[in-house]
C-alpha cells in the first residue's frame, strides 16, 4: 500500500520514477532490513537491487516488489535496465552517493535526476496505527530504562557503568537495539547537550542528565531526564523548574494545527523568563520515527505545522558552562483528541533526586 502510494505521487511531483537508497525509506516501503536501492516507476512493479550477500533476507522480509541480486560491478547495468523500458526524463531520488549521482547521469542519456527527499517525508512524518502501537512500545522500554537508572544511580558511579544499567534493562526487556548512543553527562559535563558516556565518577550535588531512547521493530522513542544527587542547591532546584516548566508549557500545547515555531517560542519564553534564555542553545524539538532526527522540526525557524500522527520530542534546556545543566524530554504523539505522551516517566524534582 505505501509503495502503490508512492507511485501514485509521482506524476503530480512531476516524476517519471524514483529511486530509494536510504535504509530506513526501504523498510518503511518494504518491510526489510536488507538495504539496497528500489526503483519505482508507473506500470512496472518495484524492483528492489540488493547486495548478493543480502539476498536472501530481502527475499524473506519483502513484499511488493520483485528482488534481485547485484554485485559491485554490475550495478548500473541493472539499474539501467530497470529504468530502460520507461525512458525517463525525470527520476526523483530520496539520497544518492556523489560518485554514484554522477554515474548514473552519464548513464540515463540525460535524464535528470532530481533529489526529492520531501515525496518519501510527507508519508514517513504521519505514523498510521501500526506505527504508533511500535512506537509506545518503544516509549515504554525507555521508561524502563529510565527507572534502571533511578534504581541504581549513586554517588562513585562511572558515567558508562549508568549507560549499561539502562541497556541491559531496555534489552533484556524486548528492544531490538538502542535508538542512538546514551549519553550520560554529568557534573560540569552536563552542560554538553551532546556530551557521550565518560568514565567519570559521579559526585554528590551533580546534576546527571541521561539521554536515551529504545529501539522497537525498528521504531525509536527518545527521553531525557536530569537526575540530582543529593539535594539540589537553590540555584540547581531555580533551573531544574525553569525547564520543566517549559516542557510542560508546550506539551499543553502540541496538538493538530499547532505552529511549530510557535511552539518553539513557548518553551523560549519561559525559560527567557526565568533569566536563563542565552543558555537555551538548541532548538525545542524534532521528529522520531524509524530515525531519531526526522521531520517535522520544532525550531524557531521551522515552517512546519503539525499534523494527526506526528511523532515529535519536547526538549528544552539550560546549559551553564562549568556549572551544569538540565534537560527534560519526552516523546509525544500529535493525535485529534490532544497530546499523547509515550514516554511516561517522573520528572517532578523530588522524582529524579537520589
Amino acid at each position: 500500500m505505501r509503495l502503490k502510494h508512492l507511485i501514485e505521487s509521482l506524476e503530480q511531483a512531476h516524476l517519471d520514477a524514483y529511486i530509494l537508497f536510504r535504509e530506513p525509506n526501504i523498510y518503511y516501503y518494504t518491510g526489510t532490513i536488507s538495504g539496497g536501492m528500489l526503483i519505482a516507476a508507473h506500470g512496472a512493479e518495484p524492483l528492489l537491487l540488493v547486495p548478493r550477500l543480502n539476498l536472501a533476507i530481502a527475499q524473506a522480509q519483502a513484499s511488493g516488489c520483485q528482488v534481485k541480486p547485484y554485485t559491485r560491478d554490475g550495478l548500473l547495468d541493472e539499474i539501467e535496465a530497470a529504468l530502460k523500458p520507461f525512458s525517463p526524463k525525470t527520476i526523483g531520488f530520496d539520497d544518492l552517493p556523489l560518485d554514484l549521482h554522477h554515474k548514473l547521469q552519464e548513464r540515463l542519456n540525460g535524464a535528470e535526476l532530481k533529489a526529492s527527499a520531501n515525496l518519501v517525508w510527507r508519508m514517513r512524518r504521519v505514523k498510521d496505527s501500526d506505527e504508533q502501537e511500535l512506537m509506545r512500545r518503544a516509549g515504554e522500554l525507555a521508561d524502563i530504562g529510565m527507572e534502571a537508572i533511578r534504581e541504581h544511580l549513586r554517588e562513585g558511579m562511572r558515567e558508562y557503568q549508568v549507560a549499561a544499567e539502562a541497556t541491559y534493562a531496555m534489552m533484556r526487556n524486548g528492544a531490538e537495539d538502542l535508538a542512538f548512543p546514551t549519553i550520560v553527562a554529568s557534573g560540569p559535563r552536563s552542560a554538553y547537550p551532546h556530551a557521550g558516556v565518560t568514565d567519570r565518577r559521579i559526585r554528590r550535588g551533580d546534576f546527571v542528565t541521561v539521554d536515551m531512547g529504545a529501539t522497537y521493530r525498528a521504531y525509536r522513542s527518545d527521553i531525557t531526564r536530569t537526575f540530582i544527587i543529593g539535594e539540589p542547591t537553590e540555584e540547581g532546584a531555580r533551573i531544574y523548574g525553569a525547564v520543566l516548566r517549559a516542557n510542560e508549557t508546550v506539551l499543553r500545547e502540541i496538538k493538530v494545527g499547532a505552529n511549530a515555531a510557535e511552539l518553539d517560542g513557548a518553551a523560549r519564553a519561559v525559560i527567557e523568563e526565568a533569566g536563563y534564555g542565552k543558555h537555551f542553545v538548541h532548538s525545542l524539538g524534532h521528529g522520531v520515527g524509524l530515525e531519531v532526527h526526522e521531520p517535522p522540526s520544532l525550531s524557531r525557524t521551522s515552517e512546519d505545522t503539525l499534523e494527526a500522527g506526528n511523532v515529535v520530542t519536547d526538549e528544552p534546556g539550560i546549559y551553564i558552562p562549568g556549572f551544569g545543566g538540565v534537560r527534560i524530554e519526552d516523546t509525544v504523539l500529535v493525535a485529534a483528541s490532544g497530546p499523547v505522551r509515550l514516554t511516561w516517566f517522573d520528572k517532578d524534582l523530588d522524582a529524579v533526586c537520589v
